[in-house]
């Protein structure tokens, strides 16, 4: 439907949607949609680099990884309008713009931390995950697990230490999609009209 990324921002703008209705539009384009998540070397943006930035688009998981391949996500990331993460206003969006200094703010970011909320789950990511019943591979590595990883890889050269925290980190993403189609049903179950709502007099 959408050739480029600024004819599906004038289509937004045109709409009108409500903040609480956005999460609309993941149902009507998963094609322009993508899971983010990143590692990094510690909390800090100004102090600390991105190691890892795990993508999840159109049911395919692709890691960009520091000294080979992580400037290659500038384009997916540029290219696609609605992102979803968990957390990522107050942590992956200011890293990934820290990195790119010349990439757009999505058009529509679905933040799961709050989303979440909406529904009555409360806690980080992993805590919501076992909440709703969804299993892990890597269970009880967390994100200082993931900083002593990098470390390992860098440091020693590692490769076990770094295909662990790929697979860590592909877990966190393609959760993020179970997360919010969990989310979603819970609030479609909570409308009366399951269909894309556009603001009156916007004539679509």
């Amino acid at each position: 439907m959408f050739k480029e990324v600024a004819e599906f921002k004038k289509f937004f703008e045109e709409i009108n949607l409500e903040k609480d209705e956005l999460w609309r539009l993941y149902i009507k384009f998963p094609e322009k949609s993508l899971f983010v998540d990143i590692e990094t070397e510690g909390l800090s943006k100004d102090k600390n680099e991105i190691t890892v930035i795990g993508i999840f688009k159109e049911n395919t998981y692709t890691s960009y990884i520091k000294g080979f391949n992580l400037e290659d996500a500038f384009t997916v990331l540029n290219s696609t309008p609605i992102w979803i993460t968990f957390g990522g206003d107050n942590f992956d969006i200011p890293f990934l713009k820290k990195r790119f200094p010349e990439l757009e703010t999505p058009i529509v970011h679905l933040d799961l931390f709050f989303l979440t909320r909406r529904i009555g789950l409360k806690g980080g990511l992993k805590k919501i995950e076992k909440a709703i019943g969804i299993a892990r591979e890597t269970d009880g590595l967390n994100g200082y697990h993931a900083v002593k990883l990098w470390q390992r890889w860098e440091k020693e050269g590692d490769k076990e230490a770094l295909e662990t925290l790929v697979s860590y980190n592909k877990e966190d993403v393609i959760n993020l999609k179970l997360v919010l189609e969990y989310v979603i049903d819970k609030l479609r179950n909570q409308k009366i009209s399951g269909g894309l709502s556009y603001a009156k007099g916007s004539g679509k």
